[in-house]
């Protein structure tokens, strides 16, 4: 199964950096949910760990809704992700394989090995990159698709 919680993740933030720069206060979860195609619900639970890691202020009430804590520029898509995906690995071994010859007694620990090597490598790339730098990246898509 795909997990959507990065991609979904990342675009509600890019959402919100947009509406910062825009000068609008704050986004509702019914708003981001619709610019993602899902439903406010999951939504709302993609935003409690962007919340719990600081990068996300919610209001509650009538008007209430969310918006970044922080500037886009001071955002790293690694943060995003790192939140979004908590303890997930992005590859996960098996471990039901009958140890029987070299390969099946060592895979298990060899492919943990290599996965930690991808999310080490993940989130290296991912830090190198800001919020901001990503909606600029856009801005300039755009501007190519016209």
């Amino acid at each position: 199964m795909i997990d959507v919680r990065f991609p979904t993740a990342l675009q509600m933030m890019l959402s919100l950096a947009l509406a910062q720069t825009e000068g609008v206060e704050r986004l509702s979860s019914a708003e981001l949910a619709e610019g993602v195609n899902s439903n406010p619900t999951f939504v709302r639970r993609l935003l409690v760990p962007l919340i719990q890691a600081g990068l996300v202020r919610s209001t509650m009430g009538r008007d209430g809704g969310v918006s970044l804590s922080v500037d886009a520029a001071a955002i790293t898509l690694g943060e995003i992700y790192r939140a979004a995906m908590g303890d997930k690995r992005l590859w996960t071994g098996r471990s039901d394989i009958p140890h029987r010859c070299l390969v099946s007694c060592n895979v298990e620990q060899f492919f943990g090995n290599l996965a930690d090597e991808v999310d080490e490598s993940v989130v290296r790339l991912l830090g190198g990159r800001t919020l901001a730098d990503s909606l600029l990246e856009l801005r300039t898509l755009d501007a190519a698709r016209v």
